[in-house]
């Protein structure tokens, strides 16, 4: 039997030799168990949505794909998401957010050993890579980052990945490895167009590898492997985004979108407010070195000094197949982009998130910094630097405890944490709601609570960070921007604060108790509508149009008459102002669904509510209230001082002789059918108008349409919503669709009297051409 101390050397050899995986499990452990403590980002909601479009349009949804710059964001990462949420059969919105949290700092990890597998194959080192492994983990900001971005963290965990799968394919130099190699490459430009740095790059070695083959007499292996990774390096990129299949070319107005994003708005940078994208040249240098763990900057910092004195001993050898030559490939990675971002005055915002890959050949010149550490010639001073470098990973580590869950507010203890505040952007995501959420929760046992941000356009990083918590506490929150209680506030709350979360001394998110506030704008709203006149009234409100908001009064009001839901149709007097998405519905209005518990409130029995109209100008409104069970309580319509000019200019373009069907007349004006009808009084205008649309060509009906296995678009519609009473006279206009229309079949009919009236209108491809004008023919 062995001494028990013969087996402590066979103990540590053990921990040395499967140390990677140790240090692995125990952070997959750590990683679970605070998966729950992290809040939702802003970009969540978009790339899922982004995700579900993509999918649902593989799945056969041909108009699932969003427009603008969304449909050209990868989602070689998003699908597999969305797959296990379909799966899975997640429908809660804590479990879907939770599900895609896993799985996002899962991938990290796995960008993590790939860390330590690409270290360990450079140097054959099992405590460099480990080192490495441990730098790439242990930045505060990107782990956190790892729970909650699903675009920039796969993307970063996707290019230490494909680095690797470079060094692979270079050091087997196989046609296989290649074709692996840019199947990687490609992932990584699906998720983020920049990762197209890597093709130039890996090419750029081959091209370097057939130069000296051609000495040796051979390129023809050269020239297949260039021609593998190549192919492979786009296919997959085409393959992995759904908005490139029916738009092959779009490619480069992707690339276009991306590079120079859309994005405006302003960032505290410095002390000062900049405004995007005229930022300063050194923004993203900036951030990196401020936000980036010292041990981190200066091992990698020594690694390019190790490369540049390997180049100057023998250049010629290091351009050659060597550890050298991907040394410098890394460099380049590291260097160029930071160079492109600053000529190009590229439009990054958010601190330096855009180019977080840049992490990952920070990490692989931290493998080469400490290369050069081990290469020192005293055996004291080797172990001196990799102690060092073990305590900065510590401290590390010890930091981004204490900072938990808000490691992404980190910044280097080299800088001076005076006036960070006001001098840095903190919290930009706004993922310390969570945490004052909760908090109210807590310190609000049982009661329902009406929340809302700073500013409006805050809210919906309130509702976000809402939808992770459970879903019995979630339930007690609603949001009410117009009489809240409590105020989730980022930074300092002032003298209302009733908690506050500090980072460094500087105060990250604060509770204020507004609740005399809301009082006294409850009072406010109530005194400003009940100096006029009411708009309109119905079911015991009156409701009131000023300026950009309507306000509802109700003088008894008790808890049936704030159940159910009020819905709001807003119609502007130019269509063209409609959002974009109304108008590929094809609809003439903006529709805005909302309870009474997220714009109104109750005190002294009376009931105000004050809800926001879009900022465009409109012609008249409709609103209404709906019972639970989805029944309409009532009814108002309201003309606005467009009303009038909308449909005076409708009847001015009307010409010839209508046929009429019980006393309605119908025009077709270039895309629009006008209805008119004198002496219109109420009974004209109840039950419900039928429109079927019969396209030209069968393929241009919505897939709805084509599923139900009709040969028409139906666009049944309400008096309410498309028509108006001007003068005695009632006159509805009804936009058709932009496709070739060969039908359209319409009339009115009432629940229990069956059709009232019905007209025809033949020949509309030709009449839309110009050709002679088809009459309206009566039924």
């Amino acid at each position: 039997m062995k001494a028990p101390i013969d087996s402590v050397p066979r103990f540590a050899a053990f921990l040395a030799r499967h140390s990677a995986i140790i240090a692995l499990a125990l952070f997959a452990v750590v990683g679970v168990a605070v998966l729950d403590d992290y809040g939702v980002a802003i970009d969540e909601g978009t790339q899922r949505s982004n995700g579900i479009a993509s999918f649902d349009y593989i799945l056969g949804d041909a108009d699932a794909l969003p427009n603008g710059v969304d449909r050209f964001y990868g989602v070689a990462f998003e699908l597999p998401l969305i797959a296990v949420e379909r799966i899975l059969r997640l429908d809660d919105s804590r479990s879907i957010l939770l599900s895609r949290h896993i799985i996002t700092h899962a991938f990290f990890l796995a960008g993590g050993f790939f860390a330590w597998l690409l270290a360990y194959r450079l140097f054959g080192s099992r405590l460099i890579a480990l080192f490495a492994m441990l730098i790439f983990l242990l930045h505060p900001r990107l782990y956190a980052h790892s729970f909650f971005n699903t675009k920039d963290l796969p993307f970063l965990s996707m290019f230490i990945i494909a680095l690797y799968l470079i060094h692979r394919a270079f050091r087997r130099d196989t046609v296989w490895a290649f074709a692996l190699c840019g199947v990687g490459v490609g992932i990584l430009a699906n998720i983020r167009i920049m990762g197209v740095i890597l093709i130039p790059a890996a090419l750029g070695m081959l091209a370097l590898d057939g130069f000296f083959a051609m000495k040796r007499g051979g390129v023809k292996h050269i020239l297949t492997n260039t021609c593998v990774f190549s192919a492979m390096s786009v296919a997959t990129l085409y393959a992995a985004l759904p908005a490139l299949w029916r738009d092959p070319l779009g490619i480069a107005e992707a690339a276009g979108l991306l590079a120079e994003h859309p994005h405006r708005g302003a960032t505290l940078f410095r002390g000062e407010i900049v405004q995007h994208p005229n930022i300063p040249w050194d923004y993203i240098p900036t951030w990196i070195l401020i936000t980036t763990p010292p041990v981190a900057l200066i091992l990698a910092a020594l690694g390019i000094g190790y490369l540049a004195r390997i180049c100057a001993a023998d250049w010629r050898g290091a351009l050659a197949n060597t550890t050298a030559r991907f040394g410098l490939l890394a460099a380049a990675c590291l260097i160029l982009p930071i160079v492109a971002v600053i000529a190009l005055n590229s439009n990054t915002f958010n601190g330096w998130r855009h180019v977080y890959f840049l992490y990952a050949p920070t990490c692989v010149l931290a493998a080469f910094g400490l290369r050069g550490l081990a290469a020192l010639p005293k055996p004291s001073l080797r172990v001196a630097a990799f102690a060092l470098a073990a305590v900065g990973i510590a401290a590390i580590a010890v930091r981004m405890v204490s900072l938990h869950p808000l490691q992404s507010d980190y910044f280097s203890p080299l800088l001076n944490k005076s006036g960070i505040a006001d001098r840095w952007d903190m919290d930009y995501w706004r993922v310390s709601y969570r945490e004052a959420l909760e908090t109210l929760l807590k310190t609000r046992a049982g009661e329902r609570v009406a929340i809302a941000a700073t500013h409006r356009g805050e809210q919906w990083m309130v509702e976000y960070n809402m939808e992770i918590i459970p879903p019995d506490e979630r339930r007690r929150l609603h949001v009410n921007p117009n009489f809240p209680s409590f105020r989730v506030i980022s930074g300092d709350g002032g003298e209302d604060a009733v908690w506050t979360r500090e980072i460094y001394g500087v105060p990250i998110v604060s509770l204020a108790d507004v609740r005399a506030e809301t009082e006294s704008a409850f009072q406010d709203a109530y005194t400003a509508a009940r100096a006029s006149a009411p708009s309109a009234s119905g079911g015991g409100f009156d409701v009131y149009a000023d300026g950009g908001a309507l306000t509802y009064i109700n003088e008894d009001c008790g808890e049936e008459d704030a159940r159910g839901r009020f819905s709001l149709f807003a119609f502007p007097v130019d269509q063209s102002d409609l959002p974009l998405p109304m108008r590929n519905a094809g609809l003439e209005y903006e529709r805005l669904d909302f309870a009474f518990r997220n714009y109104g409130a109750r005190m002294g029995g009376k009931c105000v509510i004050v809800r926001d109209l879009p900022d465009y100008a409109l012609s008249h409104i409709e609103t209404s209230q709906f019972a639970p069970d989805g029944s309409r309580l009532w009814s108002v319509q309201i003309l606005l001082a467009g009303y009038r000019e909308r449909y005076e200019r409708a009847l001015s373009r009307l010409s010839g002789e209508p046929a009429a069907r019980s006393g309605f007349g119908i025009w077709l004006d270039g895309d629009t059918l006008t209805y008119v009808k004198e002496n219109c009084d109420e009974a004209d205008t109840r039950g419900r108008f039928f429109l079927s649309i019969f396209p030209a060509d069968q393929s241009d009906l919505p897939q709805s349409a084509r599923d139900a296995g009709r040969e028409h678009e139906s666009l049944n519609f309400d008096f309410d919503r498309y028509g108006g009473m001007l003068d005695g006279k009632c006159v509805i206009i009804r936009r058709l669709p932009d496709y070739g229309i060969s039908r359209v079949e319409t009339g009115q009919w009432l629940p229990g009297e069956g059709e009232l009236w019905s007209a025809g209108v033949e020949n509309l491809t030709q009449w839309r051409e110009g050709a002679e004008a088809q009459r309206v023919v009566g039924d």
